[in-house]
């Protein structure tokens, strides 16, 4: 099993904001600390303006110490959970083999068919003649056999 199989992301790594929003939430977060230090009163008009309102990030939960047996288990489920994806993969991956092995044994059957069906309209070619040649050599042949007058 591969190391980044084994490799998961963590709660607090998905909770954070990143890019522009967490840009934009530490510039109004930065405005407001500079308003609270001169003293500036807010906007009268506070009510009649919506404003997005500035929510500190939750502190994540402090988890107590697990014992090593739930860290064992914790471990064993990571690395069943990593060969299942694994094992899933290599099974999209045989569908797919099998998928294009289909189309090309079609294609084929497809072109025998297509050859096969071309022999025989040959062959009926070739009957057809052999049965006009057959009727011109009896036509030919027929006064030679009638009897004499």
């Amino acid at each position: 099993m591969s190391d980044p199989a084994l490799k998961t992301q963590t709660p607090a790594a998905v909770r954070q904001p990143s890019g522009p929003l967490q840009d934009w939430l530490a510039t109004l977060s930065r405005i407001d600390a500079a308003d609270q230090a001169r003293g500036a009163p807010r906007r009268p008009d506070a009510q009649a303006a919506w404003e997005p309102r500035i929510v500190a990030p939750a502190e994540p939960a402090v988890e107590p110490e697990a014992p090593p047996a739930s860290r064992a288990e914790d471990e064993d489920l990571a690395a069943l959970m990593a060969e299942n994806m694994m094992l899933k993969a290599r099974l999209r991956q045989e569908h797919g083999r099998y998928d294009e092995l289909q189309a090309l044994l079609a294609d084929e059957l497809r072109s025998l068919r297509a050859h096969v069906q071309q022999e025989v309209d040959k062959a009926e070619e070739l009957r057809a003649e052999r049965d006009l040649w057959m009727a011109r050599a009896e036509a030919l042949a027929q006064p030679l056999f009638q009897p004499r007058r």
